[in-house]
């Protein structure tokens, strides 16, 4: 049981290292077009949500 354990954790800590060195990796240019990319996302998020809510109140 104890193994599993140590197991799992071992296997953790080396996903977030990986993640980890992955970010430190990038260019400034990569962060930018991440930045833009998740704006855009967000955006487009908010508006769905904004519509679905409107779309409830003319139900009610």
């Amino acid at each position: 049981m104890s193994f599993i354990i140590i197991f799992l954790i071992t296997i953790t800590i080396f996903v977030y290292l990986i993640i980890l060195g992955a970010s430190i990796l990038k260019t400034e240019e990569e962060r930018l077009n991440d930045d833009i990319e998740q704006e855009n996302y967000l955006r487009d998020w908010s508006e769905k949500n904004e519509q679905k809510k409107r779309k409830r109140n003319k139900k009610i």
